[in-house]
């Protein structure tokens, strides 16, 4: 029986691997973004990693194969942080219907916030990017939230059908990921950023709301 609660059921012994599991996926996680801090992304190896989260080499590749997995675990978390800071991305807002314009530059906007907030990782996630850009059998990667709100205006008519929503995504992301890579790359160094991310990102995205607009200005 437990002492404490009284409880004489000890806790699944499922869930209490769960937990290891992920205690030790996250150690993983930390010590590989601190090295990818230190050292560069392409210069830190899966045995500096290993020695860092003291576990097994064995124990690492069970979690992550290679670091290009590392480095999608950490892209997949900021996408779900964007996803679950936009409850509005179905189009409505306090009860009001929000314009899938609207909906693109709050996601914009965060996303400029996002990559403010943690310029440690976002150096990582550009320098990671950038070392395994060569890996041609890889999707150019894109925020499902950005695709979703593209469809969602395209749906309304507010936007024009003639491009996939797919594709607009593409170019979208391609455009955060640009403008956000000349916005870090300074400070890897310990220079100052060269510019204001927020109104670069606005300024781009305004461009291409430009192109989707079905008749006449956003609503």
């Amino acid at each position: 029986m437990n002492n404490v609660t009284g409880n004489s059921e000890a806790p699944p012994v499922a869930d209490r691997r769960a937990r290891q599991r992920e205690r030790t996926r996250r150690r993983i996680l930390e010590a590989a973004l601190e090295l990818f801090c230190t050292r560069g992304y392409a210069n830190a190896t899966m045995d500096d990693i290993a020695d860092r989260a003291d576990i097994a080499r064995r124990t690492l590749f069970n979690h992550f194969p290679a670091k290009q997995a590392i480095l999608a675990a950490w892209r997949a978390e900021r996408g779900e942080r964007l996803a679950a800071a936009l409850p509005g991305v179905a189009g409505e807002e306090d009860g009001r219907q929000v314009s899938a314009a609207g909906l693109l530059r709050q996601q914009f906007a965060l996303l400029a916030r996002l990559s403010e907030s943690d310029v440690r990782l976002t150096i990582v996630l550009v320098q990671g990017r950038m070392t395994e850009i060569g890996d041609a059998g890889e999707p150019f990667p894109t925020f499902e939230p950005l695709r979703a709100v593209v469809r969602l205006g395209q749906d309304r008519g507010e936007f024009s059908a003639a491009v996939p929503a797919q594709t607009v995504a593409e170019v979208l992301s391609a455009c955060y990921a640009d403008t956000v890579s000349r916005w870090v790359l300074p400070q890897i160094t310990g220079g100052p950023a060269p510019f204001a991310l927020g109104p670069a990102l606005s300024a781009k995205l305004e461009l291409v709301l430009g192109g989707l607009a079905a008749g006449g200005p956003d609503r």
